[in-house]
């Protein structure tokens, strides 16, 4: 689980999209140890909004290989958060987040690979059912990383 910083105009401050409407107690903050300064003291609550912005306005034009893994692990982080919420509070979230899952869905493909390589892959035992979103590629990535990547 690692997200990178990111140039600050690419998303909104997370003063300003930190708004304490997601749940981020010591669990949360413990899991998040090690992730970037802002996603650990803010956790949800730059994460969603971040994946929302992705979603809006990246999900379809992104270009740069980095950035598209960098906001593919944000949806990673939040997956991981999901796991340790109690079930109301996943079920409010995930119902939130399928419709920010449908934009991005629409915006691009399915690959054959793992977006982040097969040994990351294996060390996280990601799966096409489960991290679908590392799977997933827009047409400027496929075309810039020509021959890496196959269709499904």
């Amino acid at each position: 689980m690692t997200l990178q910083a990111v140039s600050p105009d690419r998303y909104q401050s997370p003063k300003k999209m930190a708004r304490a409407k997601y749940p981020h107690n010591d669990q949360i903050k413990a899991l998040l140890k090690g992730c970037a300064a802002h996603v650990e003291r803010d956790g949800l609550n730059y994460l969603i909004p971040t994946w929302q912005r992705f979603a809006d306005v990246y999900a379809d034009r992104e270009d740069l290989i980095y950035e598209w893994l960098n906001d593919l692990d944000t949806r990673d982080i939040i997956e991981d958060i999901l796991e340790i919420l109690p079930e109301k509070e996943r079920s409010e979230i995930e119902s939130e987040l399928k419709t920010i899952d449908s934009k991005v869905l629409e915006k691009n493909f399915e690959i054959n690979e793992c977006v982040c390589g097969y040994k990351r892959e294996k060390e996280n035992k990601y799966n096409r059912h489960k991290n679908w979103y590392y799977y997933r590629m827009n047409q400027k990535i496929f075309e810039n990383e020509e021959g890496d990547f196959t269709k499904r």
